[in-house]
């Protein structure tokens, strides 16, 4: 018998990179895309399968069907249609990739950093085709094909990092450092993160989770992320730095099984890689820049729309208090319906303070490590 065992959810083979990268991972954009310049163009994508395939026979009734959200746990909130923010399917990949690709300016001015993270409906940053290419209904190699097809006629298009050619390469880079990089989805005993003294509390994760945290910021994008399986990209970068260095100080590790549970999109090398990042874990240094939960999200949504879709329990609070409601006087709060402590909970942690200790933890701990690497200890530093 022989077996075969085609490569065909990435670009390339993530061990033909790292074999041209002299065995190794490499870990910054800058050095991944020189071993992609080596690599060449990837290969095309494969031909569409024949019209009419031979018949595998009919399917026992009541046999191999598909289970519902309830027979694999998930609650009735997971089940609303309004819910439903993309169709599967191949087909649904494809009618997506194409409307995308039609908006030729679209596709040539995309640039990822940039975006609205409390915009709910349509999404205009973003394609939302990572569901698809995390589910094999969309090939990583047609993407880039079609890609590259707009590109031949738009002179003027972004570039990688930002571009959405960009977005497939780190796609590619985190792929290759998780095949690379042993132990990639924990933090011991992985050579490229950081070993930080994470806290343990049961308390705050499940607040975190539940969005019952007291900042209706961070609560909004948790609840969009249980009830829909999605947010935008900077949303997810907001409640990862929360759950971690910024305010709650809990590992990276706790928030990526989170979202591995509720993401459409949940890749398990992207996810670990991301999550590795927002923790100023590994491929992202600057531990010093957290988003505030108040501060972050006002510079986006002045009224509160996006908190008040997801917290309805905070319909009625003026514009002003929205982000931070237990500054409300009481009166306020009463006629609002949204009594903190009671309807809605107060704050679990002081971000104003907690922050401030919480960069000094790591800057220790950043200090811990480099002592281990210079000193030959458990944790070797990576090459990139």
């Amino acid at each position: 018998m022989r077996v075969f065992s085609p490569v065909s959810h990435t670009l390339y083979d993530p061990n033909v990179l790292i074999a041209k990268n002299g065995g190794k991972a490499p870990l910054t954009m800058q050095s991944f895309q020189k071993v992609v310049d080596k690599a060449g163009p990837p290969p095309a994508p494969a031909a569409d399968p024949p019209s009419s395939l031979p018949s595998c026979g009919a399917v026992p009734s009541g046999e191999y069907l598909v289970p519902s959200l309830s027979d694999v746990g998930y609650g009735e909130e997971h089940m609303k249609e309004s819910n439903k923010t993309v169709e599967g399917g191949e087909t649904a990949a494809l009618a997506r990739l194409a409307k995308y690709m039609a908006d030729e300016a679209w596709v040539a001015a995309f640039d990822k950093p940039k975006g609205n993270p409390t915009t709910f409906t349509p999404y205009p940053a973003t394609t939302l085709l990572s569901p698809y290419l995390k589910f094999g209904c969309l090939s990583p190699r047609l993407f880039y094909a079609k890609l590259r097809e707009v590109y031949s006629r738009r002179a003027n298009h972004t570039k990688p990092p930002v571009s959405l050619y960009g977005q497939l390469l780190w796609r590619e880079m985190f792929y290759c450092a998780s095949v690379g990089i042993p132990n990639f989805g924990k933090m011991e005993g992985n050579p490229n993160c950081k070993q930080i003294d994470w806290d343990t509390n049961d308390e705050f994760l499940r607040a975190w989770e539940a969005g019952r945290t007291g900042y209706p910021w961070i609560d909004a994008v948790m609840t969009q992320l249980r009830q829909e399986g999605w947010m935008h990209h900077l949303a997810r970068h907001a409640v990862a730095c929360f759950l971690t260095r910024g305010d709650l100080y809990l590992s990276w590790e706790l928030g990526a099984k989170v979202f591995d549970k509720y993401l459409l999109d949940a890749d398990w090398a992207i996810n670990n890689a991301n999550w590795q990042w927002l923790s100023a874990s590994a491929f992202f240094s600057q531990y010093f820049r957290v988003y505030g939960p108040v501060s972050f999200p006002k510079k986006y949504d002045k009224d509160g729309a996006y908190v008040k879709k997801y917290l309805p329990v905070l319909a009625n609070m003026p514009a002003q208090y929205v982000f931070e409601p237990w500054t409300a006087p009481a009166d306020v709060q009463k006629k609002a319906g949204c009594v903190v402590g009671v309807d809605y909970p107060a704050p679990i942690v002081d971000h104003a303070t907690i922050h401030k200790t919480n960069i000094q933890r790591m800057k220790a701990a950043y200090d811990r490590n480099k002592t281990m690497d210079s000193g030959g200890g458990a944790k070797r530093k990576a090459s990139s």
